[in-house]
Protein backbone atom coordinates (compact mmCIF):
# COMPACT_ATOMS: atom_id res chain seq x y z
CA UNK A 1 0.00 0.00 0.00
CA UNK A 2 1.44 3.33 -1.10
CA UNK A 3 1.50 5.73 1.87
CA UNK A 4 1.39 8.69 -0.55
CA UNK A 5 -1.95 7.62 -1.95
CA UNK A 6 -4.19 10.75 -1.97
CA UNK A 7 -7.01 8.79 -0.29
CA UNK A 8 -4.71 7.83 2.59
CA UNK A 9 -3.48 11.39 2.94
CA UNK A 10 -7.11 12.61 3.06
CA UNK A 11 -7.94 9.97 5.68
CA UNK A 12 -5.01 11.02 7.88
CA UNK A 13 -5.86 14.70 7.41
CA UNK A 14 -9.48 13.94 8.38
CA UNK A 15 -8.22 12.30 11.58
CA UNK A 16 -6.09 15.32 12.48
CA UNK A 17 -8.91 17.76 11.68
CA UNK A 18 -11.40 15.71 13.73
CA UNK A 19 -8.93 15.65 16.61
CA UNK A 20 -8.54 19.42 16.35
CA UNK A 21 -12.17 20.02 17.31
CA UNK A 22 -11.93 20.71 21.05
CA UNK A 23 -15.36 20.04 22.51
CA UNK A 24 -14.59 21.97 25.70
CA UNK A 25 -14.12 25.09 23.58
CA UNK A 26 -17.28 24.36 21.56
CA UNK A 27 -19.30 23.94 24.76
CA UNK A 28 -17.59 26.93 26.33
CA UNK A 29 -18.64 29.14 23.42
CA UNK A 30 -22.23 28.01 23.88
CA UNK A 31 -22.03 28.77 27.62
CA UNK A 32 -20.13 32.04 27.25
CA UNK A 33 -16.72 31.07 28.69
CA UNK A 34 -13.54 29.71 27.12
CA UNK A 35 -12.11 26.84 29.21
CA UNK A 36 -8.66 27.58 27.76
CA UNK A 37 -8.79 30.92 29.60
CA UNK A 38 -10.56 29.76 32.78
CA UNK A 39 -9.97 27.24 35.54
CA UNK A 40 -6.84 25.20 34.83
CA UNK A 41 -6.69 26.61 31.30
CA UNK A 42 -6.87 23.14 29.77
CA UNK A 43 -9.52 22.76 27.05
CA UNK A 44 -10.51 19.27 28.17
CA UNK A 45 -13.26 17.37 29.95
CA UNK A 46 -11.95 17.73 33.50
CA UNK A 47 -11.65 21.52 33.30
CA UNK A 48 -15.05 21.77 31.57
CA UNK A 49 -16.51 19.75 34.44
CA UNK A 50 -14.94 22.08 37.01
CA UNK A 51 -16.26 25.14 35.22
CA UNK A 52 -19.69 24.00 34.04
CA UNK A 53 -20.56 20.89 36.08
CA UNK A 54 -20.74 17.14 35.62
CA UNK A 55 -22.98 17.20 32.51
CA UNK A 56 -20.34 19.34 30.77
CA UNK A 57 -17.61 16.89 31.78
CA UNK A 58 -19.60 14.00 30.29
CA UNK A 59 -20.47 15.90 27.09
CA UNK A 60 -16.87 17.00 26.48
CA UNK A 61 -15.45 13.57 27.34
CA UNK A 62 -17.89 11.88 24.95
CA UNK A 63 -17.28 14.40 22.16
CA UNK A 64 -13.50 14.14 22.46
CA UNK A 65 -13.58 10.33 22.74
CA UNK A 66 -15.75 10.09 19.64
CA UNK A 67 -12.97 11.78 17.64
CA UNK A 68 -10.71 8.82 18.35
CA UNK A 69 -13.52 6.36 17.65
CA UNK A 70 -14.32 8.08 14.33
CA UNK A 71 -10.68 7.89 13.23
CA UNK A 72 -10.40 4.16 13.92
CA UNK A 73 -13.84 3.19 12.62
CA UNK A 74 -13.44 5.18 9.40
CA UNK A 75 -10.00 3.65 8.75
CA UNK A 76 -11.42 0.16 9.16
CA UNK A 77 -14.42 1.02 7.01
CA UNK A 78 -12.02 2.13 4.27
CA UNK A 79 -10.20 -1.21 4.57
CA UNK A 80 -6.83 0.16 5.64
CA UNK A 81 -4.23 -2.04 7.36
CA UNK A 82 -4.32 -2.02 11.15
CA UNK A 83 -1.11 -0.02 11.56
CA UNK A 84 -2.65 2.74 9.41
CA UNK A 85 -5.89 2.60 11.41
CA UNK A 86 -3.79 2.98 14.58
CA UNK A 87 -2.02 5.93 12.95
CA UNK A 88 -5.42 7.52 12.27
CA UNK A 89 -6.36 7.12 15.93
CA UNK A 90 -3.00 8.56 16.95
CA UNK A 91 -3.55 11.56 14.68
CA UNK A 92 -6.90 12.23 16.36
CA UNK A 93 -5.01 12.39 19.67
CA UNK A 94 -2.27 14.51 18.07
CA UNK A 95 -4.94 16.89 16.73
CA UNK A 96 -6.38 17.30 20.21
CA UNK A 97 -2.94 18.14 21.62
CA UNK A 98 -1.80 20.20 18.59
CA UNK A 99 -4.98 21.47 16.91
CA UNK A 100 -4.84 22.70 13.34
CA UNK A 101 -7.12 25.54 14.36
CA UNK A 102 -5.94 28.43 16.48
CA UNK A 103 -5.68 28.06 20.20
CA UNK A 104 -4.22 25.87 22.87
CA UNK A 105 -4.64 22.12 22.65
CA UNK A 106 -5.60 19.74 25.41
CA UNK A 107 -3.84 16.76 26.91
CA UNK A 108 -5.46 14.11 24.73
CA UNK A 109 -6.82 11.66 27.30
CA UNK A 110 -10.40 11.45 26.02
CA UNK A 111 -9.38 11.22 22.35
CA UNK A 112 -6.86 8.53 23.29
CA UNK A 113 -9.45 6.53 25.23
CA UNK A 114 -11.85 6.67 22.28
CA UNK A 115 -9.19 5.55 19.79
CA UNK A 116 -7.87 2.82 22.09
CA UNK A 117 -11.39 1.55 22.81
CA UNK A 118 -12.30 1.37 19.12
CA UNK A 119 -8.95 -0.19 18.17
CA UNK A 120 -8.85 -2.93 20.81
CA UNK A 121 -11.70 -2.95 23.35
CA UNK A 122 -10.22 -5.85 25.33
CA UNK A 123 -6.87 -4.12 25.67
CA UNK A 124 -8.54 -0.99 27.02
CA UNK A 125 -9.79 -3.15 29.89
CA UNK A 126 -6.09 -3.53 30.76
CA UNK A 127 -5.83 0.27 30.88
CA UNK A 128 -8.79 0.46 33.27
CA UNK A 129 -7.47 -2.34 35.48
CA UNK A 130 -3.95 -0.85 35.58
CA UNK A 131 -5.29 2.59 36.43
CA UNK A 132 -7.60 1.19 39.13
CA UNK A 133 -4.73 -0.82 40.63
CA UNK A 134 -2.66 2.34 40.91
CA UNK A 135 -5.58 4.44 42.09
CA UNK A 136 -6.22 2.35 45.18
CA UNK A 137 -2.85 2.92 46.87
CA UNK A 138 -2.00 6.30 45.31
CA UNK A 139 -5.45 7.93 45.57
CA UNK A 140 -4.59 10.06 42.54
CA UNK A 141 -5.94 9.42 39.05
CA UNK A 142 -3.01 11.39 37.66
CA UNK A 143 -0.39 9.26 39.41
CA UNK A 144 -2.26 6.05 38.52
CA UNK A 145 -2.33 6.89 34.80
CA UNK A 146 1.18 5.52 33.95
CA UNK A 147 0.15 2.15 35.40
CA UNK A 148 -2.89 2.19 33.15
CA UNK A 149 -0.76 2.82 30.08
CA UNK A 150 1.68 0.07 31.08
CA UNK A 151 -1.17 -2.43 31.58
CA UNK A 152 -2.76 -1.35 28.27
CA UNK A 153 0.52 -1.92 26.43
CA UNK A 154 0.88 -5.34 28.06
CA UNK A 155 -2.69 -6.18 27.03
CA UNK A 156 -1.92 -5.17 23.42
CA UNK A 157 1.10 -7.48 23.50
CA UNK A 158 -0.87 -10.37 25.03
CA UNK A 159 -3.62 -9.97 22.43
CA UNK A 160 -1.05 -10.06 19.62
CA UNK A 161 -1.71 -6.59 18.21
CA UNK A 162 1.17 -4.62 19.71
CA UNK A 163 3.18 -4.77 16.46
CA UNK A 164 0.45 -2.86 14.56
CA UNK A 165 -0.49 -0.63 17.50
CA UNK A 166 2.76 1.33 17.68
CA UNK A 167 1.22 4.65 16.50
CA UNK A 168 -1.31 4.48 19.34
CA UNK A 169 1.43 3.53 21.82
CA UNK A 170 3.30 6.66 20.71
CA UNK A 171 0.09 8.69 21.17
CA UNK A 172 -0.13 7.27 24.71
CA UNK A 173 3.41 8.48 25.29
CA UNK A 174 2.37 11.95 24.11
CA UNK A 175 -0.55 11.94 26.56
CA UNK A 176 1.80 10.99 29.40
CA UNK A 177 4.29 13.68 28.35
CA UNK A 178 1.54 16.32 28.33
CA UNK A 179 0.75 15.32 31.92
CA UNK A 180 4.34 15.77 33.15
CA UNK A 181 3.56 19.00 35.10
CA UNK A 182 0.49 17.27 36.60
CA UNK A 183 2.67 14.36 37.76
CA UNK A 184 5.04 16.77 39.50
CA UNK A 185 2.15 18.61 41.15
CA UNK A 186 0.47 15.37 42.26
CA UNK A 187 3.73 14.06 43.70
CA UNK A 188 4.28 17.33 45.56
CA UNK A 189 0.81 17.09 47.13
CA UNK A 190 1.12 13.35 47.75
Amino acid sequence: MNAFNPEIILYLLFCWVAGSVLWARVLGRMLGADPAGSGSGNPGARNAGRLFGAPAFLAVFAGDALKGVAAVVSGRYLGYPEWLVAAGGALAVFGHVFPLFRGKGGKGVSAFIGAALAFSPGSLIGFAVGTAAGLLPLRSATLAMPGGFAAWTAALWLSGVLSVSWPLVMAGGLVLFRHKPDFHEALRRH
